[in-house]
């Protein structure tokens, strides 16, 4: 099948369905989909609930259908063939051939030709049900259908078009989060209470268990009369009331078995149960609460203990849906959740703040309100530190605001480190705290998840001689911001628990030491972190810990590369052999964007090794080489050894020193496709800089494809954005800029600028003023700029000739290169960016 060029989504082969979706309340008893791995999925299209199919309304042909791909993108054309779950063939508008487009690339598809019921409700509401419905990556679609069917690989919807007739519309089970009716209003993902109302209780002298609680004394009670009381399963209540029999309840915990073992995570019980329909969520929360103890509070009433807000970050909160009450006379800490029975999120709040949970019942939409409260966490934080932040100089609110830190966690811990560790005399300027002590592993663990969830790329550690504090900073979007400062008798015991972590010598502090930390070791998260720990001035020690998260690659359409250089870089990486580099500082994305471009060519046809040193992003499909000098694992040695292993292509992280230079030229000469990173300026100073490392120049001219230059800026905040006008001399100077003593001529470049990018022919750039979604910065995120030159005849000759840099410069923007600061321009008359970063990042 030929791959059309309009067409949203990357060819790829058929692929399984495997992701899972969440239970959820259906209105229609799950359909079995049909045996045979490519069976047409049209022929057989599930009727609505309401009403069976009008007669020969259904057939196996063409069906002109909108496709949305999974990265937002959309396409119109016809439906040749739906598979049962793996996928299905497309033929774009206009184009003559279909492909083969896997589920997984697929967001939605909905049919367009309208079919009649048979007998269409009597009752207009019935045919036009609203729904919400919450894809995988948060975004809610609400509509309405006249029903719903839900199957292993599917959910199904039917949008009226008037009368009788409906059409048809699909979102694939890995795209769904949650799905519901309008008027039900409650999250289907969990077992939560948000606008459903729970049986009234008996008159007379209600228990504890089905009260509405109110106060901290109130709920300690209960706790205490529950606690008194034998534990019981949820479903042996169930059948002991009927509810359930015995029969659908082995069925239930057969189904929880398997979904554990095929998803490696725990479903709760209740879900199951609504997901098949023989419970309703009314049932269950009066099960939950006048049955197994689960008590329910009134947050919107509630006086929460401060003590016991401050030992739950903000942010963990809102992730897990819960909200902390208060401690009861054992010191566990209660905690108000909507999914009660959740594990997940019982398991969080006790690594964060070090105590047993008891979970009870409450609306999040009121937990939600109440956490938004923000003098509900205000901290106990010493005076004296509270008077040295008020003596600080004020800084940049561009620096200082960008990163807006939950602190009541890290000053409750510094503080309780403090008590545990009385310092009086001389050993107050002592270290006298042991990298051992609960506090202080906790203090470690919540300065790496704060700096986790932040989206934070390092962590600084910075001792202050004396009786300085140590100061804690972190980087976000290439700018470094305050985070918290410790007192100085913690600093030694802090960068011994970093050392232990990582697995380094404790004792030695006159030399460097490098290392790795996999932290789900000693928390709740996948992360890895790179450890460099400096000795400094003074006899002391700072700490740089690079946070390496495992992710997957970004998808090539978010690199904001230039739909030109994009093409060419597409044909590049399909060439059987070649020489690919990217260069840049570090920090430019570099690897980011090699593996986004192998993400294009990762298929089963090609084997694909990469060396990297460290590997800071996965990929299934991927043969990934770990590189360690330590043991003498160079990435020359690694590339050797890649070549004896029959390779396609390979990706060698860094190209250092001669040696490996000269392997990769000469592997990219014989057969295989080579991608690289360089650490220099420019794509032009690329070819100086290999060609000084004594590449040989005629085997480096034939096999090099294209030098990929690149540098990341500052993105403007989409939330608060405004428009600013350009004058006409500030656009004269920008187009000289723009120029930069070249060939383009001024005014041809700014009516260029105004066709392409002007707004009724004016030209803007955009601001962003500050506000809470980028903590008053006016920047959010970052993008690339990019400076591509491919190889010509002409600039092979120049190579194989030694040309000096601005040689190759000269004609690679006669032959059309665009400059890192031409497309930095370009970029801020499209409002991604501003001026001021473009100038920054390219000197």
């Amino acid at each position: 099948m030929e791959r059309a060029p309009d067409l949203p989504f990357d060819e790829c082969p058929s692929v399984p369905l495997t992701a899972p979706i969440e239970p959820q309340p259906v209105d229609h008893e799950p359909v079995k989909s049909p045996a045979t791995p490519r069976a047409n999925l049209l022929a057989s299209w599930p009727a609505p609930t309401i009403s069976p199919w009008a007669p020969a309304e259904l057939n196996d042909g063409p069906e002109r259908a909108h496709l949305e791909s999974a990265q937002g993108r959309s396409a119109t054309g016809e439906i040749v063939l739906l598979g049962s779950g793996d996928g299905l063939f497309f033929r774009p508008e206009g184009g003559q051939k279909a492909v083969w487009v896997a589920i997984s690339k697929v967001r939605s598809l909905a049919l367009t030709r309208p079919l009649s019921l048979v007998a269409p409700p009597s009752h207009a509401d019935e045919l036009r049900r609203r729904y919400r419905l919450v894809l995988a990556n948060g975004l809610v679609r609400e509509g309405e259908s006249a029903g719903a069917v839900r199957t292993e690989s599917a959910l199904f919807l039917y949008p009226p078009t008037g009368g009788s007739a409906v059409t048809r519309l699909l979102f694939p089970a890995a795209q769904v989060r949650s799905f519901d009716w309008a008027e039900n209003a409650r999250p289907p993902l969990r077992l939560g209470l948000d606008d459903i109302e729970i049986p009234a209780a008996p008159p007379a002298a209600p228990s504890a268990r089905a009260q509405i609680l109110t106060s901290v004394p109130a709920l300690l009670a209960a706790l205490d009369a529950v606690g008194r009381n034998p534990i019981r399963r949820l479903g042996e209540v169930l059948v002991e009331l009927h509810i359930l029999t015995p029969a659908q309840l082995e069925q239930a915990l057969e189904r929880q078995r398997v979904e554990r073992q095929r998803c490696r995570r725990h479903v709760p019980l209740g879900a199951v149960l609504i997901e098949m329909g023989v419970v309703t969520s009314d049932q269950l929360k009066a099960v939950l609460i006048q049955k197994l103890g689960i008590l329910r509070v009134d947050v919107r009433n509630f006086v929460a203990d401060p003590e016991a807000l401050r030992l739950v970050p903000r942010a963990h909160c809102y992730r897990h849906r819960l909200m902390p009450l208060c401690l009861d006379a054992q010191g566990r800490l209660v905690v108000a959740m909507d999914n009660p029975m959740s594990s997940e999120g019982l398991e969080a709040v006790r690594f964060t703040s070090g105590r047993r949970a008891i979970a009870v019942l409450a609306n999040w939409s009121d937990m939600s309100a109440a956490l938004g409260a923000r003098d509900l966490w205000a901290t106990d934080a010493p005076l004296e530190a509270e008077a040295q932040a008020a003596s600080k100089p004020n800084v940049d609110a561009s620096v200082s605001d960008l990163i807006d830190f939950d602190l009541a966690g890290v000053h409750e811990l510094t503080s309780r480190l403090t008590l545990e560790t009385p310092a009086t005399g001389e050993a107050e300027s002592a270290d006298i705290a042991r990298e051992s002590d609960s506090t202080l592993v906790r203090l470690v663990n919540k300065v790496i998840l704060d700096a986790m969830e932040s989206g934070a790329s390092d962590i600084h550690f910075e001792s202050a001689p004396g009786k300085g504090p140590t100061r804690i900073r972190m980087r976000r979007d290439g700018v470094l911001s305050d985070y918290a400062e410790v007192p100085a008798r913690f600093r030694s015991a802090i960068v011994s628990r970093i050392k232990i972590m990582a697995s380094l010598d404790i004792a030695e502090r006159r030399k460097h030491q490098d290392g790795k930390i996999d932290f789900s070791r000693f928390g709740p998260a996948k992360l890895e972190l790179r450890v460099a720990i400096i000795p400094t001035a003074n006899g002391l020690e700072s700490v740089i810990l690079r946070l390496l998260a495992s992710t997957g690659p970004l998808p090539v359409d978010k690199l904001c590369l230039n739909a030109g250089v994009l093409a060419r870089l597409r044909q590049i990486v399909e060439k059987p052999h070649g020489l690919l580099l990217v260069c840049g500082p570090t920090g430019s994305g570099k690897t980011t964007t090699l593996h986004s471009l192998m993400a294009m060519i990762n298929t089963p046809e090609r084997k694909i090794w990469t060396a990297e040193d460290p590997v800071e992003i996965t990929q299934e499909g991927l043969s990934q080489v770990q590189v360690n000098a330590k043991i003498g694992w160079t990435f020359t040695e690694a590339l050797r050894a890649l070549l004896r292993a029959d390779p396609d292509v390979i990706m060698i992280g860094e190209m250092r020193d001669r040696e490996t230079a000269q392997t990769a030229v000469e592997a990219s000469l014989t057969g295989h496709l080579v991608l690289s990173t360089l650490h220099t300026n420019s794509a032009p100073e690329t070819v100086a800089r290999l060609l000084d490392l004594g590449v040989d120049p005629f085997k480096f001219g034939d096999a090099l494809l294209g030098v990929l230059a690149q540098r990341l800026v500052r993105r403007v905040c989409p939330a608060c954005a405004t428009p600013v006008e350009l004058g006409e001399e500030e656009i004269a100077r920008i187009a000289l800029e723009y120029a930069d003593g070249g060939a383009p001529d001024p005014s041809a470049v700014v009516a260029g600028w105004r066709e392409r990018l002007g707004h009724e022919g004016r030209l803007l750039t955009a601001r962003g003023e500050g506000c809470d979604e980028c903590g008053g910065s006016g920047y959010k995120g970052r993008l690339g700029l990019h400076e591509f030159m491919g190889m010509t005849a002409t600039l092979r000759k120049i190579i194989h000739r030694r040309g000096e840099p601005e040689a190759v410069r000269e004609r690679a923007l006669a032959e059309g290169m665009r400059t890192l600061r031409q497309d930095g321009i370009e970029k801020a008359l499209m409002g991604l960016t501003t001026l001021q970063q473009v100038r920054a990042a390219c000197g």
